[in-house]
C-alpha cells in the first residue's frame, strides 16, 4: 500500500523538483559569489531596505488585527442567520490580486494619498482580513466561554484570566495568523511597487530592481537568501509560540436573536463598519472605470472592444492609450494562464494529497513538502526561473504556458490544503466495502473518492484560478509583451500618465475583481457542500 501510494505522488514531486528546487539550486550556484556577500551585506543601504520590510510588515500585522479582530471576534462567537455570506464577502480581499487591492486604494483615496507608507499599510490590511478571520474564528467557536467564568469565580482578575486561559487556548490561532499576515506583508511586491513608490523599498521590491533594472543578479541572489532566512526564523519561531492550553474542543457560540438586544446592535455595527471597508474600495474601482478624468465616460470601457473609442477621447492623450488588441490579449491570456495552471496542480495535488491520507502520520514529511513552494517568494522564483531556463531547447522564457506552469506550483500547496483534510473525512468503510465487493483499487479511487471529493476539486481548481487570475510577482518577470496577464498590465498602465490609460487599467481591475469573485464562489461553494463529508456517503 505504500508503494503504490508513493507512486501517486511521484508527479507532483518530480513537478516541485524540477520548477522548484532546481531553480533555486541554480540560482544559488550560479550567481552567488562571495563579492556578492560581502558588497551587498556590508551596505548601509541593504539594511535600510532590510530593516523598512521588517517594521512596515510588523506594522501592517498590526493594522491587520486591528481592523479584522472586531469581525473575527462577532462571527466566531455567535450564530446568526447570513453568517456564511458576511464571512466570504469580508474574506474578498484575500482572493483578489494585490495590484487589483492596490488600484481600488488609488481609485479610493484622494490623490495626495497615492503613493505613501499609509496607502500600502492599509493595503496589507485589507488584503489579509480574510487571514484573520478564517484561522482565529474557528478556534474562537470551540472555546469555552465557561472556563474565564470560572476562572473569575476563582478570584482571577481580568488579567490573570486573560494570561493564564483565554490566551493559552488561543495562542496557536493567533500567532499563526500573524505569522502569516507578517509572511505576506514582508515579501509583498504589487502594492509596494504600486502605492509605496520608488522611495519606499522592500527586499522582494529590490529585489527585482536588481535582477531587472540594473543587472546585479548575485545581488538580487543574496537578498533572495536573506528573505528565505528572515521566513524560516519567522516559521520556526511560529512553531514554537504555537502551543495551544489542551481542552476538549466544543461548540460554544451563542445563537443571536431579535431579542439579543445590546450584543446583537454591537455585532451589526461591526458588521457594517467592516463590510463597508472592504466594498468601498471595489466600488470606487467600478466607479472610477466610469470616469475619464472628471467627465463620465464609456471610453475605457469600449476600449476593450473598439480601438475608435481611444481616438474619440483627445483629452486623455489617446496616442498613451492602449489599443483594445493589448486589452483583449491580456484578458486571454490571463483566462488560459489560470485554466491550464488549475488543471496542473489540481492533478498533482490531488496524487499527493491521496499519498498524505493514505500514508497517516508517515505522511507528515510529504505534507512539509508540499509546503515548501510558500517559502520561496513568487519572485525569486521567478528568477530562479528566468536564470535556469534560459538556453537551449528548455528556453521556455517566452511561452505563455510557463507562467501557468510557475503559477501551478505556487497553488499547489492550497490545493493540498483544500483536498487533506477532506479525503480524511471519507469513511474507510466504503472502500472496504467495494473491495469485498469486487472492485479494483481503480473503481474504488473513481467511483468513491473522486466521487466524494468532486466539491472539494472544485473549490481547490477555484482557488488556484484564484490565485493564477492575480499572482504578479513571477508573472512581472516571465511575461513577454503582447502575452501579458492581467496584473502586469494594470501595473503597467497605473504607472503611465494620461486620464484614458488610467481609466483602463481601472476597467481591467474590475473585470478581474468579478473573475476573482466568481472563483470564490466556486471555492465556497465547494467548502460547504463538503463541510459533511461523512453524510454524503448515505446519499
Amino acid at each position: 500500500m505504500s508503494n503504490r501510494s508513493l507512486r501517486a505522488a511521484i508527479p507532483a514531486l518530480v513537478w516541485l523538483a524540477i520548477f522548484l528546487l532546481l531553480p533555486v539550486v541554480v540560482l544559488l550556484t550560479a550567481q552567488v559569489e562571495a563579492s556578492d556577500i560581502s558588497r551587498v551585506l556590508t551596505r548601509q543601504s541593504t539594511w535600510r531596505i532590510a530593516w523598512f520590510s521588517l517594521w512596515q510588515a510588523l506594522a501592517s500585522v498590526i493594522a491587520t488585527f486591528a481592523l479584522a479582530l472586531p469581525l473575527t471576534w462577532f462571527i466566531g462567537r455567535h450564530q446568526f442567520r447570513g453568517r456564511g455570506v458576511v464571512r466570504a464577502f469580508a474574506s474578498v480581499g484575500f482572493f483578489l490580486p494585490s495590484v487589483v487591492v492596490a488600484a481600488g486604494f488609488i481609485a479610493l483615496l484622494p490623490t495626495r494619498l497615492h503613493v505613501s507608507l499609509a496607502a500600502m499599510i492599509a493595503a496589507h490590511a485589507y488584503f489579509n482580513i480574510a487571514v484573520v478571520l478564517r484561522v482565529i474564528a474557528p478556534r474562537l467557536e470551540t472555546f469555552d466561554i465557561g472556563l474565564l467564568a470560572a476562572a473569575r469565580t476563582l478570584g482571577a482578575g481580568a488579567l490573570r484570566t486573560f494570561t493564564s486561559v483565554a490566551w493559552p487556548a488561543m495562542r496557536t490561532a493567533v500567532v499563526s495568523a500573524a505569522g502569516v499576515v507578517f509572511i505576506y506583508c514582508f515579501t509583498s511586491y504589487a502594492v509596494v511597487r504600486t502605492l509605496g513608490g520608488v522611495t519606499r523599498n522592500t527586499i522582494e521590491s529590490d529585489i527585482a530592481v536588481r535582477a531587472y533594472a540594473i543587472g546585479d543578479l548575485g545581488g538580487a541572489v543574496v537578498l533572495s537568501l536573506v528573505q528565505v532566512v528572515v521566513i524560516a526564523t519567522v516559521v520556526l519561531l511560529g512553531r514554537a509560540l504555537a502551543r495551544d492550553a489542551a481542552t476538549a474542543p466544543r461548540r460554544t457560540t451563542l445563537t443571536l436573536t431579535a431579542a439579543a438586544g445590546v450584543r446583537a446592535i454591537v455585532g451589526a455595527v461591526i458588521i457594517v463598519a467592516t463590510l463597508t471597508v472592504v466594498a468601498a474600495p471595489l466600488i470606487a474601482l467600478a466607479i472610477s472605470s466610469l470616469q475619464v478624468g472628471d467627465t463620465w465616460s464609456f471610453a475605457g470601457w469600449r476600449s476593450l472592444i473598439d480601438n475608435g473609442a481611444v481616438a474619440a477621447t483627445p483629452e486623455s492623450a489617446p496616442a498613451a492609450a492602449t489599443s483594445a488588441f493589448a486589452l483583449v490579449d491580456s484578458l486571454v491570456t490571463s483566462g488560459r494562464t489560470a485554466v491550464l495552471a488549475a488543471i496542473v496542480a489540481l492533478v498533482l495535488a490531488t496524487g499527493l494529497a491521496r499519498t498524505v491520507v493514505r500514508l497517516g502520520t508517515r505522511g507528515r514529511w510529504l505534507d512539509a513538502v508540499s509546503m515548501v513552494p510558500l517559502i520561496v517568494s513568487p519572485v525569486t522564483l521567478g528568477l530562479g526561473l528566468v536564470v535556469t531556463f534560459d538556453s537551449g531547447w528548455y528556453d521556455w522564457r517566452g511561452t505563455w504556458w510557463f507562467v501557468a506552469v510557475v503559477h501551478s506550483v505556487v497553488g499547489l500547496p492550497l490545493a493540498v490544503r483544500v483536498l487533506v483534510p477532506v479525503w480524511r473525512n471519507v469513511a474507510p468503510s466504503l472502500r472496504d466495502a467495494a473491495a469485498v465487493l469486487g472492485a479494483t483499487p481503480r473503481q474504488r479511487f473513481i467511483d468513491i473518492d473522486l466521487r466524494l471529493l468532486r466539491p472539494a476539486l472544485v473549490a481547490a481548481a477555484g482557488l488556484v484560478a484564484a490565485v493564477s487570475l492575480g499572482e504578479f510577482g513571477a508573472a512581472s518577470m516571465l511575461s513577454r509583451s503582447g502575452a501579458e496577464t492581467l496584473p502586469v498590465m494594470i501595473a503597467r498602465l497605473l504607472g503611465r500618465t494620461g486620464d484614458l490609460v488610467r481609466t483602463q487599467a481601472f476597467v481591467l481591475a474590475t473585470v478581474l475583481v468579478v473573475a476573482c469573485v466568481s472563483a470564490l464562489l466556486l471555492v465556497e461553494s465547494g467548502a460547504r457542500n463538503h463541510s459533511h463529508p461523512r453524510d454524503n456517503t448515505h446519499a
